[in-house]
């Protein structure tokens, strides 16, 4: 009888790598807007934590349609004409505003991650297409994410919001990074309840519905307020009071 050949796993994995994940952290410590080291740091810790997100992104609807055709989400992204023609006030509206002010792309954060492995992308895209589309979408939402939690690209604001992802979607990376991040954030300014605040995050992940498994452009055209609502989506008003509050330099960052 021929042996048949083992099947390809459905997704990559590399074992966890303490010693990279400790330098990729410092890395960022040293650039905060370096995502070299965010992508380096996930490859080192995520190990197969990965598996119950994509799980429960090829078995949902809003996962396969991804699947079978991702452009339609980008493609939502990336038509600013409708988007701008649902108004004022609306999740598009304040989606627009927060890329405008950060001068980004939709397309940004899946680019940068491409760019920092470009074989390990292609790798993805030829051996595990529908992995290659759960980042893809993953990456194109994050900035959706920033806008629906209220949470900034200031450093304790993307901490808490790996935090939030990183409870919400079950990822060792997220989790661990957003910890560290608000450790160090913690050290350099005392004054900030940075672990109440984290603690929110939590609290809000678990409250939300999961965002992997809805299409968030479908609430777009909606009042962000609204959207919110029907996302279960309760952002931290002690995130905002801090940031609107302190006058003081950045944490986690070696920039002027």
């Amino acid at each position: 009888m021929t042996e048949q050949p083992a099947a390809c796993p459905p997704y990559p994995w590399e074992p966890f790598n303490p010693i990279r994940a400790w330098n990729a952290f410092w890395g960022l410590v040293g650039d905060r807007d370096d995502t070299r080291y965010v992508f380096a740091f996930f490859r080192a810790v995520n190990g197969q934590s990965m598996g119950n997100i994509f799980e429960r992104f090829v078995a949902c609807e809003f996962g396969q349609s991804q699947i079978e055709d991702r452009t339609r989400f980008a493609d939502k992204l990336l038509d600013r004409k409708t988007l701008e023609s649902y108004g004022p006030g609306t999740f598009a509206a304040a989606y627009l505003k927060y890329l405008d002010s950060e001068n980004l792309d939709p397309l940004g954060v899946h680019t940068a991650a491409v760019e920092n492995a470009p074989e390990l992308y292609a790798q993805l895209e030829r051996d595990y297409p529908e992995f290659a589309a759960m980042t893809y979408t993953f990456h194109l939402a994050h900035d959706l994410h920033h806008v629906l939690t209220g949470y900034g690209r200031d450093p304790l604001g993307e901490a808490l919001l790996l935090t939030f992802n990183g409870n919400q979607n079950g990822t060792r990376g997220s989790r661990l990074l957003g910890m560290f991040a608000g450790l160090r954030i913690r050290s350099e300014i005392w004054q900030w309840p940075v672990g109440r605040m984290m603690s929110n995050a939590r609290h809000m992940a678990r409250e939300a519905r999961d965002f992997m498994t809805v299409d968030l452009t479908d609430y777009l055209h909606l009042p962000l307020e609204e959207a919110r609502e029907r996302l279960q989506v309760r952002p931290d008003p002690l995130y905002r009071q801090v940031r609107d509050e302190w006058t003081g330099p950045e944490p986690v960052t070696a920039k002027a």
